[in-house]
């Protein structure tokens, strides 16, 4: 899944796949600020949702410091639980 936090602090997520074409966050916000963008995993366990990978991975947003604690908090606040061991910050130093 990708997602995105608007300016407003709304969450718009999606599958990255739609109609056989990978679709990027500039998509899920229609082009727009955000205030944070990524991918997330998620584990389904009977009516539980919990997130099991979280990360800040966009090329087009490249999300800055924060972005992850917004994001944690519109899954939060969307009443999607978050494993203690899912967020990692991607390195965008690294080749």
């Amino acid at each position: 899944m990708i997602f995105v936090v608007s300016t407003d602090n709304k969450l718009v997520a999606a599958p990255r796949r739609q109609l056989d074409e990978d679709i990027s966050h500039a998509v899920l916000a229609n082009g727009d600020p955000v205030l944070a963008a990524g991918e997330f995993d998620v584990e389904v366990g009977g009516s539980a949702i919990v997130v099991s990978a979280l990360n800040d991975m966009s090329g087009h947003y490249q999300p800055g410091a924060g972005g992850l604690a917004i994001a944690q908090e519109a899954l939060e606040a969307a009443g999607i639980g978050i494993r203690p061991d899912a967020v990692t910050s991607y390195d965008w130093e690294s080749p």
